[in-house]
């Protein structure tokens, strides 16, 4: 019996950490957006406006690499709607169905958010999502704006509760560490996103990549932190995690390229005032976020 609670899931990397990362990339970008519109930032606009772009379509790759790792795509619906009762449904001792409820309201916060930077830019030509927004236009942007960043860090945060809650021991053994490390690690690869984009688009002033790094300072210094209690917990069981193939990952990539190498780029004076150097250091943020999550669900199936 305990040698089948401690099968392994066989989660690919590319669906499932993919998946985790791609969900924190969007859910980090949202909330600093709607955290400079819900504090009236007005003169941040900018950044509120590209973590709008970037936080829906980053959240419509999701369901798809979800109902790839499917074993039956095609019951994927299954999750929101029972078929025997014949109506919406949600299991609340599930993780995964209430991830899946709170993917699918994040996501609808999202769209409205996109919708509404879309029109205030004079972008949306569609007659049809035109009215969509005149309807909900008519409910403060604030109002969905802090539904969506509390969903979407929801969102983030489950991901490692499902790791958390099987019976691997890597995973079972930093029960509720994962989910914690993933907001952390979303929040700053989710302004790492918004950096890059800005710093390669040149929409931005220099105080808005200021406040961007110290918000990735604190977030990064956060989550070097909460990795090495996560170890220090694990004790043995993270030994798949720091040695081998799966050790170069987390220590090289992770860790050294996604952590430390963007802390002493974006301390150096030099690369301060240089966009080169905010979309390098940003992209070594995300690379590491990516790589930190392929390294978690793939070392944890040893």
């Amino acid at each position: 019996m305990m040698a089948l609670e401690s099968q392994a899931p066989h989660w690919e990397w590319y669906y499932i950490a993919m998946y985790f990362f791609i969900g924190g990339v969007s859910a980090g970008a949202y909330f600093i957006g709607s955290l400079i519109e819900l504090m009236g930032f007005e003169k941040h606009r900018n950044v509120s406006r590209i973590a709008y772009y970037l936080a829906f379509p980053l959240i419509c790759i999701t369901p798809v690499l979800l109902i790839a790792d499917l074993g039956r795509p095609a019951r994927f619906w299954h999750l929101f709607f029972s078929p025997g009762a014949g109506m919406p449904y949600m299991n609340p001792t599930s993780p995964l169905s209430v991830g899946t409820w709170a993917l699918l309201i994040y996501s609808g916060m999202t769209f409205l958010s996109f919708l509404n930077v879309l029109v205030a830019d004079g972008r949306l030509t569609s007659p049809a999502l035109k009215k969509a927004h005149d309807l909900f236009s008519r409910i403060p942007h604030k109002v969905y704006a802090a539904v969506g960043s509390f969903f979407g860090f929801f969102v983030a945060g489950y991901t490692g509760v499902l790791l958390n809650t099987t019976a691997r021991p890597l995973w079972a053994g930093t029960d509720p560490l994962i989910g914690s490390l993933f907001i952390v690690s979303g929040a700053s690869a989710g302004a790492a996103a918004i950096a890059m984009v800005m710093a390669w688009k040149k929409v931005t002033s220099g105080d808005d990549i200021e406040r961007l790094k110290k918000l990735d300072h604190i977030a990064m210094i956060a989550e070097i932190v909460m990795l090495a209690i996560m170890l220090a917990v694990a004790g043995q069981y993270a030994a798949p995690l720091l040695r081998g193939w799966y050790g170069l990952i987390f220590l090289g990539g992770a860790v050294v390229l996604g952590l430390l190498v963007p802390l002493g780029m974006q301390w150096s004076r030099r690369q301060k005032a240089s966009a080169d150097g905010v979309v390098l250091s940003s992209s070594l943020i995300l690379f590491g976020s990516a790589v930190l999550r392929i390294a978690l669900v793939q070392a944890g199936q040893l």
